[in-house]
């Protein structure tokens, strides 16, 4: 876990030779593609699973929440960027939305929820501090970002997510969750401090 969680996002952002860290970042991916498929990750049941198209009320109303709370923070704080890339470059909106969605949000929460605790929920005996390591390493994995804001959104977004995979066990429905929250932030303008283009 310390090796593929903390090590390989702090080795992105370590002066050393690019090539280091590509090999050490390909030498991760694989092995954690080889213990997933040892365990039977790459199942339909576990890549899609049950009831994953039933929204529960409570992802929408805290969904809801965050909406009017981030809408409120960059409308007081960043209005420069509020609706930016949207409005600025909607086919542009689009196509980060598509792309972020399939292949950012998916193998995301393929590692960090299904992968996760498939693998190490067991080397816990209290849940919540499990949700908690949870967020800490999904937050820790936006280092390279360089940006408190970032951390701050990971760090909640995960937890949000992690719950929604506890209780649902569908890595499809988290994923939706997941790709909805972004999508909302590159609606807001805030794409840029995702390492995505903006306008």
């Amino acid at each position: 876990m310390l090796l593929l969680f903390i090590l390989s996002p702090l080795l992105i952002v370590l002066p050393i030779p690019t090539a280091v860290k590509i090999t050490a970042i390909l030498l991760a991916l694989t092995y954690s593609c080889m213990v997933s498929k040892k365990v039977g990750l790459f199942t339909r049941q576990k890549l899609i699973g049950d009831g994953w198209y039933i929204l529960p009320s409570s992802m929408v109303l805290r969904f809801s929440l965050f909406v009017v709370l981030s809408f409120l923070f960059v409308w007081l704080y960043l209005p420069d960027s509020l609706f930016s890339v949207i409005l600025g470059n909607p086919w542009l909106w689009l196509a980060i939305c598509f792309f972020y969605a399939i292949f950012s949000v998916y193998p995301q929460e393929f590692l960090y929820r299904l992968f996760f605790f498939q693998r190490y929920q067991i080397l816990f005996s209290n849940p919540y501090v499990f949700l908690f390591v949870n967020g800490c390493v999904f937050s820790f994995a936006h280092l390279f970002l360089n940006n408190a804001l970032v951390f701050t959104l990971t760090f909640v977004g995960s937890l949000l997510f992690a719950l929604t995979f506890k209780k649902s066990q569908s890595l499809m429905l988290v994923s939706i969750e997941h790709s909805v929250y972004g999508a909302w932030l590159f609606t807001l303008g805030l794409g840029e401090m995702l390492a995505f283009p903006s306008v």
